[in-house]
């Protein structure tokens, strides 16, 4: 698979590591019963990464990067969540 890569200016330092709590949708391509099939509920994934972009829309986050030699990032493992899926958002600050 081929990923594009996405240069960033600044520092891993100017990107704030964030987790992100956030309901998914779910689905089951199997057989069900009426009552299996109402009482299925959403997923609820927390992401860890590096807030990229962050509107009234939607957040993005990476989660690996590079440090290039002339100073930029190149970000990789990028997941961009719709804001009215977002149930949290909480910093995460190393002491």
């Amino acid at each position: 698979m081929n990923k594009k890569k996405h240069k960033l200016s600044g520092t891993i330092n100017d990107y704030t590591l964030v987790e992100v709590t956030w309901f998914d949708a779910v689905s089951d391509s199997s057989w069900l019963s009426i009552d299996k099939a109402t009482a299925a509920k959403p997923a609820n994934p927390h992401s860890l990464g590096y807030k990229l972009h962050h509107t009234k829309d939607k957040i993005t986050l990476f989660t690996d990067y590079i440090a290039e030699e002339d100073g930029t990032l190149t970000v990789g493992n990028i997941t961009t969540i719709p804001a009215a899926w977002v149930q949290d958002i909480t910093e995460i600050i190393f002491k």
